[in-house]
């Protein structure tokens, strides 16, 4: 991980979990272990409920931050950040939802519940850490894509779909190549944006990145086709 925001907004996309802070009304802190899922800017996104303590709180006070970390045997020397900003509601429109939906565990049948919310964190500034001597601060309003992504939000639920539907044996060439290990259920493709891919095989999570930026759903086609002959010529 670097300082620059393109190395934080991967970190951030190629995990799923946290510890999410937020202040009570008498601004004592609490902190609570939270699932999330960027958009296509890279942005995290939450399910809660209102019976959520950590959500009831955040109606007194919407300040909050968000650490993600690299699991390892010493937490000192792994790679972590701190996002820091506010956390409020939003009604995503269908082609976001069907994302958050796909990459949030559980949320489908959480989202069937009447008290269930999506939220959004917005990202003021952040604190990296990449290990003993290598980190800093980065400003939020550079960690988003900087990139027009709408075309790609309404092709990717139909990319998804058609890459589990007919491209399962590359889904588990992917696994092998990046894990070096036997998938230990079947793999599936949970989303598709411009900086990469993110599978699932069981409760495992794992996140691909490009090679190249893509701007258009033909994008996705060549990096997942070379991605493909690097998983076969690797093979011979």
């Amino acid at each position: 991980m670097k300082g620059n925001a393109d190395s934080l907004r991967a970190f951030v996309r190629a995990h799923y979990q946290g510890a999410l802070a937020v202040l009570d009304p008498d601004s004592h802190p609490y902190t609570a272990v939270v699932h999330y899922a960027c958009d296509h800017p890279g942005l995290p996104h939450f399910l809660f409920s209102d019976l959520a303590v950590h959500q009831q709180y955040l109606q007194h006070n919407p300040k909050a931050a968000l650490l993600v970390w690299d699991a390892g045997p010493d937490l000192m020397a792994e790679g972590r950040l701190s996002l820091q900003g506010e956390v409020q509601r939003v009604h995503p429109d269908p082609a976001l939802e069907g994302r958050l939906l796909c990459l949030l565990p559980g949320s489908d049948a959480y989202r069937e519940m009447p008290d269930f919310h999506f939220y959004r964190f917005q990202v003021h500034k952040i604190r990296w850490i990449a290990g003993f001597g290598s980190m800093g601060w980065q400003l939020g309003e550079e960690f988003p894509l900087a990139q027009e992504t709408r075309e790609l939000e309404l092709a990717e639920a139909a990319a998804v779909a058609h890459m589990n539907a007919d491209h399962g044996s590359a889904l588990q060439d992917y696994w092998r190549y990046f894990t070096h290990s036997e998938p230990q259920a079947p793999v599936r493709l949970l989303a598709l944006d411009a900086e990469g891919a993110d599978l699932a095989s069981g409760w495992m999570r794992l996140r691909i990145p490009f090679v190249h930026r893509v701007a258009s759903p033909e994008g996705w086609r060549k990096e997942l086709v070379a991605l493909a002959q690097r998983c076969r010529h690797t093979e011979k």
